[in-house]
C-alpha cells in the first residue's frame, strides 16, 4: 500500500478521534483549543505512528488510533505558540486566522498550554499496559521539552545570532521538527512491542525524516524566508546543495529501515519518496 492510500484510509479516523475528544466540554477554553487543533493540518505525525505500527505486521484498532493522536495535541500547541507576535508573528494558519489573531494573545497562550498538557492526560488514559503508557509519556515529554523541540524553537527564534552553518541549522531542525517526527516513528514501534534495537532504527528514520521535511520546507519557502531574513538551507548553501542535503537525509532514513529485520518497510519508504 502507498502512503497516500494509507493516509486516505486512516485520516478520517484520526480526525474523528480528535473531534470527539473535546465533544463533551463546552467552556470557552476548550472551544479555542478545538479551533487550534483543527488548524493543525495533514496529521502527518499520527499517521507516521500508525504507519510504523502497521509496518510491524500488527492490525490497527481504535486503541492504537487513540494513542497515535496524542502527538497531534503537542504539534498543534507548538503551532499556536509559533504564530504568536513574540515568536513568528503569523496572522494566518492553514487558511484561517491564527489562534492569537482570532482570540487574543492571552487565550492563545492558554490554549497552547492546554493542548500540551492534555496530550499527556490522553496517553495516561489509554487502555494499554502501564509500561507502554509510561514509555510513550516519557518519550513524548523528552521530544517536546527543552532538550529537543523547545530548544530548537529557541534557536530558530534567534537564528540570526545562533545559526552560522549548515551543521547549526541541521541541529535546529533535528530539535524543532525532527523530535516529534522521531517520537511519532518510535511510538509505533513501542505500541507494536518491538525490541529496543528496532526502535533505535526507527529513531534514526524519524530524525532524518524530520530534517529532510524541514529542508523541503526551506526550499519551498525561499522567498518568504528571504523577506524575514531567516536563516535557511538555501540562504546558507544555495538550492543545489540544499537538495543534495535533502537527498542525503532521505537515504539515511531509508538505510535505517534496513536495520529492522522482518519489517514491512514499503509504507515508510513511500513516505520518504513523497518528501
Amino acid at each position: 500500500m502507498k502512503f497516500k492510500e494509507f493516509s486516505q484510509r486512516y485520516l478520517p479516523q484520526i480526525n474523528h478521534n480528535l473531534a470527539e475528544y473535546f465533544a463533551d466540554r463546552d467552556d470557552d477554553i476548550f472551544k479555542i483549543m478545538v479551533y487550534s487543533l483543527n488548524s493543525a493540518g495533514k496529521r502527518l505525525r499520527p499517521l507516521l505512528t500508525l504507519a510504523s505500527f502497521a509496518s510491524s505486521g500488527k492490525v490497527i484498532d481504535s486503541s492504537i488510533i487513540d494513542a497515535a493522536t496524542a502527538v497531534e495535541f503537542v504539534h498543534a500547541y507548538s503551532l499556536v505558540h509559533d504564530d504568536l507576535p513574540e515568536m513568528d508573528n503569523d496572522e494566518k494558519r492553514r487558511g484561517q486566522a491564527s489562534t492569537w489573531k482570532e482570540f487574543g494573545v492571552g487565550n492563545a497562550v492558554l490554549a497552547g498550554d492546554g493542548l500540551l498538557t492534555e496530550a499527556f492526560k490522553k496517553l495516561s488514559d489509554l487502555q494499554l499496559p502501564e509500561a507502554v503508557r509510561l514509555k510513550l509519556i516519557y518519550s513524548l515529554a523528552l521530544a517536546a521539552g527543552p532538550d529537543n523541540m523547545i530548544r530548537g524553537q529557541q534557536y530558530d527564534l534567534f537564528s540570526q545570532e545562533k545559526v552560522e552553518s549548515v551543521e547549526d541549522l541541521e541541529f535546529v531542525h533535528l530539535m524543532k521538527t525532527g523530535a516529534l517526527m522521531t517520537y511519532a516513528a518510535t511510538a509505533g514501534g513501542v505500541l507494536a512491542g518491538l525490541s529496543n534495537e528496532k526502535i533505535r532504527a526507527l529513531n534514526v528514520y524519524g530524525a532524518n525524516l524530520g530534517i529532510a521535511f524541514q529542508i523541503k520546507d526551506d526550499l519551498t519557502d525561499i522567498t518568504q524566508d528571504e523577506k524575514e531574513h531567516k536563516k535557511s538551507f538555501p540562504s546558507l548553501v544555495g538550492t543545489k546543495k540544499s537538495q543534495e542535503n535533502l537527498n542525503e537525509h532521505l537515504k539515511l532514513a531509508a538505510d535505517a529501515l534496513k536495520q529492522v529485520p522482518d519489517f514491512q518497510s514499503s509504507l515508510l519508504l513511500d513516505l520518504l519518496d513523497q518528501v
